[in-house]
This record gives C-alpha cells, sequence and structure tokens, in this order.
C-alpha cells in the first residue's frame, strides 16, 4: 500500500469492517426468516382444516388416475383397495392415515402408468386370404362412403359431356342438340354443388335429347345376361323416369373398395374390378 497516508488505510479499513458486519447481519436475519418460514408451515400443515385438505385432495387426484388408467385395460385391483380403505379412514376423520393410504395408491399408479404395455403371448391369427386379382387394403384407411347418386351422376355426365363435344352428325336436329348441351352444364353445376340426384336427372334427360339410349346398371331382380358388358348395354325399365331410376341405383349394394353401385347377380365390380365377395 505504498503512497497511501494512514488515514487512508485507516477509512479502507473501516469500510471493509462495515461491509462485513452488514453481511453477517444480513444472513443472520436470513437465516431467522427461513426458520420463522419453516415454523407457520408447520403450524398451517398441522392445523385439522389443513390436514383434511391434503388427504381429500390426494383421494381425489388418485381416485382420477385410477379411472383413466382403467379406462386403458390396466389391471388396478390393489390400488382401487387403497382407495377404498382411504376413504374409509376419511370418512371417520383419520385424516393422516387417509393421507398415507392415498399416497400409496398414487405410488402403486405411477409404478403401473410406467410399466411397458403386456404384450399378448397367445397363437396370432392368421392374417385373412386376400383373393386374387384384389389388392389388399389397409385397416387403418377405410373406403370412404360414397354419397349416393354421385356415382351415377358421374357416369351420366361424361356420357353426355363426351356426346355433346363430338361433332354434330349430318341431318341432326341442332334444336335438340342445343337443349342437350345446355342441360349438360346444368348437370355440372347441380354436380358441383353436391346436388347429385339433381346433375344425375338432368344428364338423363340430356342423354334423351341428344338421342342416344340410356344405359345404367341393372335394378335389383332383374336377369344380368352373359355377362357385365350384356349387363352395362341393357337399358333399365326406369330410364324414362330419371328419379325412379336413381332410387332404383340408391337401393344397390355398393363395392366395398370404390362404393360403385353393384347388383346382387354380379360377381365382379364394375368401377375397379373388385371380386364382389371373396
Amino acid at each position: 500500500m505504498a503512497g497511501l497516508t494512514s488515514e487512508e488505510i485507516l477509512a479502507i479499513v473501516l469500510v471493509v469492517v462495515i461491509c462485513t458486519a452488514m453481511a453477517a447481519v444480513g444472513v443472520l436475519l436470513l437465516q431467522r426468516l427461513r426458520r420463522r418460514r419453516d415454523q407457520l408451515r408447520g403450524e398451517l400443515s398441522s392445523r385439522p382444516e389443513a390436514v383434511s385438505d391434503r388427504a381429500f385432495n390426494r383421494i381425489a387426484m388418485a381416485r382420477r388416475e385410477a379411472d383413466i388408467l382403467g379406462r386403458q385395460g390396466v389391471e388396478l385391483s390393489r390400488v382401487r383397495e387403497l382407495i377404498g380403505e382411504a376413504q374409509a379412514e376419511f370418512d371417520g376423520r383419520q385424516f393422516e392415515h387417509a393421507y398415507s393410504l392415498a399416497q400409496s395408491a398414487h405410488e402403486l399408479l405411477v409404478a403401473a402408468r410406467q410399466r411397458p404395455p403386456s404384450v399378448a403371448t397367445g397363437p396370432s391369427s392368421p392374417p385373412p386370404a386376400v383373393p386374387a386379382g384384389s389388392e389388399p387394403r389397409s385397416p387403418a384407411s377405410p373406403a370412404a362412403k360414397i354419397p349416393a347418386h354421385r356415382a351415377e351422376a358421374q357416369f351420366q355426365l361424361r356420357l353426355l359431356q363426351d356426346e355433346v363435344a363430338r361433332p354434330a352428325p349430318s341431318g341432326a336436329g341442332d334444336g335438340r342438340r342445343l337443349q342437350a348441351q345446355a342441360l349438360a352444364a346444368q348437370a355440372q353445376q347441380a354436380f358441383d354443388r353436391g346436388d347429385y340426384a339433381e346433375s344425375f336427372r338432368l344428364a338423363l334427360k340430356g342423354r334423351r335429347e341428344s338421342g342416344l339410349p340410356i344405359e345404367t346398371v341393372a335394378p335389383p331382380g332383374r336377369p344380368s345376361g352373359t355377362g357385365a358388358s350384356a349387363d352395362a348395354a341393357a337399358p333399365t325399365d326406369a330410364g324414362d323416369d330419371p328419379e325412379r331410376t336413381a332410387d332404383s341405383l340408391a337401393s344397390l349394394a355398393r363395392c366395398p373398395r370404390c362404393g360403385h353401385p353393384m347388383g346382387s347377380s354380379e360377381q365382379f365390380c364394375r368401377g375397379c374390378g373388385a371380386p364382389s365377395a371373396p
């Protein structure tokens, strides 16, 4: 400390002593406050109301955890016995013992939640046989349900649009062709807004205006002929009434893969080729 006077050295020593004393006083005050805090906590936790609330909350939490794990198929007979005993002790105002039993049930629930799921050791069943000519379908992604009349409306609408897009043959009436084009546009608008029955009706009407025979899927009870092509070319009895035709097609069974209507005598789907039965 060369260059410092005795007064400066005395001032520095005095500052250090004061800082040390203040730090010691602060540590003593902090320790006393902590002891007081622990004392107050002990007094509050030992009150009958606090003990009762703590036991009640622990029993309620254990019961809720048991219900959640029980819905997952976990075996919890011992846990439920402990919860019942804790509830009995709580009703008898033995709150400390009730809390201890509920805490034991909670610890068993924690162990059950951390336990890996058991693996069945029984003989595994063989996977179902897949029919020849069809692709296996994952059970996690079932075929979406096709809305009523959607497939029929789309089929008739495409046929009508293809017909009105072809050049008009010589001698064909321009008025009927213009009417068929207008009906095709109206049917497309009805299909776009999801009114498939109306779209189907307009498409059938447009095909009649164009002078083409109406081909639809045969309704139930009609003989299917010798093959799928013969059925597809056979006109239905309800061809003159689009609403009756739509209702008869809606009553048919549908392909489980693509949703296309299938008659009772059909062995393969005309939409995707899948067999009607394995």
